[in-house]
């Protein structure tokens, strides 16, 4: 990994340890500079459902996408060794 790459990953964990996981929602926001989730801290209780119904659909969206590519990077995969092979 590059030196500029590191310096990027350190920024970035920098930033993840200022947040931390809100209490009803479960999403990560900056405890220090705010009062109450943005995320959360203005939805009712049906509100809140939407929200995490929201993220769960996102996730699963997500997963499925990273099992397409690599079913993807599988098929490429056998199909350069073919084609190195022959």
């Amino acid at each position: 990994m590059s030196i500029g790459g590191l310096v990027a990953r350190g920024v970035l964990l920098k930033e993840q340890m200022k947040k931390k996981p809100c209490k009803r929602c479960g999403l990560h926001y900056d405890h220090k500079e705010l009062d109450e989730c943005p995320h959360c801290g203005h939805l009712d209780q049906i509100g809140l459902e939407k929200l995490l119904a929201e993220k769960e659909d996102e996730h699963q969206g997500n997963r499925s996408l990273g099992s397409i590519f690599l079913v993807v990077a599988v098929v490429l995969a056998i199909l350069m060794v073919i084609i190195a092979g022959g």
